[in-house]
């Protein structure tokens, strides 16, 4: 029986498959309407697919299927953060040193999966608990999550 990370590797892989099909949906030219239903097919085929991994991850362990959730709605609302508020600089802590902590001038850090930065010390961080908080400086002025 396949574990929640074997599922969640299949997840990772038929997404990246339809950021591909995206990109041919987008190159085909206007009048090609069979090749364009074709692919949008094919689009509508994986998009069920993530959904029968993601409710089999659902059943077979909750735990990590709520964490997946709670970091994907996390994810969603740091991009509109990110988007909107004027934020200049975006750096993943996915590789972990320097760039998966947030240090604050007082030497505290912050362990975190992504932060942002605008020109005035505004900060946005994604923690690695799925937390999103929002400081200046050395301020955490909001915590817009409970992750």
């Amino acid at each position: 029986m396949p574990t929640s990370e074997d599922l969640l590797r299949k997840i990772s892989y038929i997404e990246a498959d339809l950021d591909i099909q995206r990109q041919i949906l987008l190159a085909i030219p206007a009048g090609q309407t069979e090749e364009m239903e074709k692919t949008i097919a094919t689009i509508a085929a994986r998009k069920g697919e993530i959904q029968a991994l993601r409710d089999q991850i659902r059943t077979l362990d909750p735990d990590a299927h709520a964490r997946i959730v709670a970091f994907e709605l996390a994810s969603a609302q740091f991009r509109q953060l990110v988007s909107s508020g004027g934020y200049t600089q975006v750096v993943c802590g996915f590789d972990g040193g320097e760039a998966g902590r947030h240090t604050l001038s007082n030497g505290s850090s912050i362990p975190c999966l992504l932060k942002a930065f605008d020109g005035s010390g505004n900060w946005v961080v994604i923690t690695t608990d799925g937390q999103i908080l929002q400081g200046t400086g050395d301020n955490t002025t909001a915590v817009l999550t409970d992750g």
